[in-house]
């Protein structure tokens, strides 16, 4: 399904009521590259995240998980700060 939306003046955007009803009301924003990305949240985030990334993080702990981003968010922040 493809809807097309559009932000208000203040921001916002409001996702269709099919959408709403099929994926629920709470969405993590994930900015990428070339696009913005909503992932539905589910009552376990991690199990939502898993599900968006595919196997990913297959095999890895919650503390992994949290380590490798906070790695790759240190190491973002310094190439930022280099340019």
């Amino acid at each position: 399904m493809s809807k097309r939306a559009e932000a208000d003046d203040r921001g916002r955007i409001v996702i269709p009521h099919e959408i709403r009803e099929k994926h629920g009301d709470r969405y993590r924003v994930v900015e990428l590259d070339d696009r913005v990305e909503l992932i539905p949240l589910k009552d376990d985030p991690i199990e939502g995240l898993r599900d968006a990334v595919g196997g990913a993080f297959d095999g890895k702990s919650i503390r992994e998980i949290k380590r490798e981003a906070c790695e790759a968010a240190r190491e973002n922040a310094i190439d930022d700060a280099s340019e």
